[in-house]
């Protein structure tokens, strides 16, 4: 039964009137008259008394005109779930980011693009190797990931759009409460950390532009280890060690005295931010989205 047909059965209910009815429909009498054969032709039976002067609505009818009316709200509502959710789809944009920058970042990137309304973004976290495996088989529209500047980026012959969005930096911070024990420990040329693994993208940083420059003046301790940003920021703040996490990550708890960044003492460095998408954007919105990205940064896309 198709929304129109119950709303012309409704017009009739209402109006009382063949008549008034087309006109409320905006439609002919004539035509009004046919629409109305055609679902006679399609329940199966007559609708209308037509023996009667004005034609009116045999009882059965009217006696199911509360069906009639859920039926119809029922269909109208479904009619415009289903233009709701092609919509979503059609405007949905899916970024991966890795940990650290979806607590930092990437949710201005999340408010720039919904204050725009038309659309539907979801973010994914994971590890940096997981967003590049996610933007190869098109699970996602766009990865946010950190990038160093002493690391090879490898080459892309054209296979991937980027550019850089944000610098942010690296920074060793310690329990403010327990800085005493720091500084006992360091005069002795040690230093407990909170390490990341060696085969993760921050192990590989901290390893090679952090731990080289101390190693042979001070002695490591490796208390803890995690892979998470988010994992080491607590870790940190229960006095288990010194920890390099992106400033934006510490910086609440540095303004409020419960950590210290040592980056007088221990050697920090620089992380960029970049935004990478695959070079043949899938959808006119996954071209608009990443025009609104990139207008709120000073590189130009590479």
């Amino acid at each position: 039964m198709r929304l129109e047909w119950l709303e012309d059965i409704l017009a009739v209910l209402e109006t009382g009137s063949f008549i008034r009815a087309a006109e409320q429909r905006f439609l002919t009498q004539p035509a009004f008259s046919r629409r109305i054969r055609l679902i006679e032709d399609y329940v199966g039976v007559e609708l209308f008394d037509r023996s009667k002067k004005p034609v009116q609505l045999k009882q059965s009818v009217i006696d199911q005109q509360q069906n009639i009316q859920e039926l119809a709200a029922g269909l109208r509502e479904l009619r415009n779930e289903l233009k709701r959710q092609a919509l979503e789809t059609q405007n949905r944009i899916v970024i991966a980011s890795q940990h650290a920058i979806t607590a930092s970042v990437a949710p201005s990137l999340v408010r720039r693009l919904s204050s725009r309304g038309e659309f539907n973004t979801r973010l994914r976290t994971a590890n940096r190797d997981e967003c590049y495996t996610l933007l190869m088989t098109k699970q996602v529209d766009f990865i946010l990931i950190h990038h160093s500047d002493s690391e090879q980026m490898p080459s892309h012959d054209g296979f991937f759009e980027q550019f850089d969005l944000d610098q942010e930096r690296f920074v060793p911070v310690y329990a403010t409460r327990e800085l005493s024990r720091f500084r006992e420990e360091y005069s002795k040329g040690d230093v407990s950390v909170v390490a990341y693994p060696a085969d993760s993208f921050l192990g590989q940083v901290v390893n090679r532009e952090i731990f080289s420059h101390i190693w042979r003046a001070t002695t490591i301790h490796k208390k803890a280890e995690t892979a998470l940003t988010l994992a080491a920021l607590p870790l940190t703040l229960a006095g288990v060690g010194v920890a390099w996490l992106p400033y934006s990550i510490a910086a609440s708890d540095l303004d409020n005295g419960k950590l210290t960044d040592l980056s007088d003492i221990l050697p920090s460095c620089e992380l960029t931010i970049m935004a990478i998408r695959l070079n043949d954007p899938a959808s006119l919105s996954n071209d608009a989205a990443w025009n609104i990205i990139a207008s709120h940064t000073s590189q130009k896309p590479q």
